[in-house]
């Protein structure tokens, strides 16, 4: 297969990375055009436009930061949607609101291309050492070209239903994982302030049923010991949070303890926080308490 992707962030310069170092013919686009020379380098080709690399891919995938960059690659004029050809498949693999992929899934669908949806699950670190997880909307008669390329870039592929359902159920994954963030962070501070050895109190909580991925895996690797680098930026944790809410307004299902996060997060981002990793809710929660910052030693 000739497989296209654009968009090399934090997240996709891994996932494209992956594909090629598996030996897959990958051709890659990027406006940040060191990311793109890096994977050159490293055996993809690099293309001029998006619509250079539609013409010669059989599969396209995007990992762009938003809905609104995602219609304009997949829908522009020079766009995914007028230079893909027939019989190519086209993968959205970032994380949108509902109307955006059900706006994709018709319009793809009408000119006869086929569409479906990847949102990416586990963290930035996995997706360096190809072992992210996938939820897949897709009609299931695209299953056989599109799954062994996604387990090219990870380990698990969950096919969640049609296209669009990958996205449904990254916003409800991405809602629960934004909330730990800032629960994590106040069971953090509180055991801070009472005076708790935080190495014991931190072996309690990721050895019972309090424990959460979040806090096992990455807490330990980033806001535990200084490292506020952003793996997830807090300013996309910010914007997918917000998508799980809008959707739960229009569904008209409330949801107060996502909306209650995503406040927070937005208190955080006016803090200063933005360009830094989600758990430096951590920090911004001791400094809003006049904390020390938990570290573990």
């Amino acid at each position: 297969m000739n497989i296209g992707f654009v968009g090399l962030g934090r997240m996709g310069f891994s996932l494209a990375r992956s594909l090629v170092n598996k030996g897959e013919k990958v051709c890659v686009f990027d406006l940040n055009e060191d990311a793109a020379k890096k994977l050159e380098a490293q055996g993809a080709q690099r293309a001029r436009t998006v619509a250079d690399l539609c013409k010669q891919s059989d599969v396209v995938f995007t990992m762009l930061p938003g809905p609104k960059q995602v219609k304009e690659v997949a829908l522009g004029a020079e766009g995914i949607i007028n230079n893909i050809p027939r019989g190519a498949i086209y993968i959205d693999m970032s994380t949108v609101d509902v109307d955006t992929v059900d706006m994709l899934s018709q319009a793809f669908t009408a000119k006869g291309i086929a569409f479906g949806d990847a949102p990416v699950g586990r963290l930035a670190m996995h997706a360096d050492t190809g072992e992210s997880l996938f939820m897949l909307g897709i009609d299931s008669q695209h299953l056989p070209q599109v799954e062994p390329v996604l387990y090219k870039m990870g380990t698990t592929v969950y096919h969640c239903g049609a296209a669009g359902t990958g996205t449904r159920t990254k916003l409800i994954n991405n809602m629960m994982v934004l909330c730990y963030c800032q629960i994590n962070s106040e069971a953090l501070v509180l055991a801070q302030s009472l005076g708790l050895d935080l190495n014991n109190t931190f072996n309690v909580l990721t050895s019972t049923t309090a424990s959460n991925g979040q806090l096992k895996q990455k807490w330990p690797e980033k806001v535990l010991k200084g490292d506020l680098s952003p793996g997830f930026d807090l300013a996309l944790g910010y914007k997918d949070i917000s998508l799980a809410s809008n959707a739960g307004a229009s569904s008209q299902i409330a949801l107060p303890v996502c909306d209650t996060t995503k406040n927070i997060f937005r208190m955080a981002l006016a803090a200063g926080k933005a360009g830094q990793d989600t758990s430096c809710l951590t920090d911004f929660w001791a400094e809003v308490n006049n904390c020390a910052k938990p570290r573990l030693s």
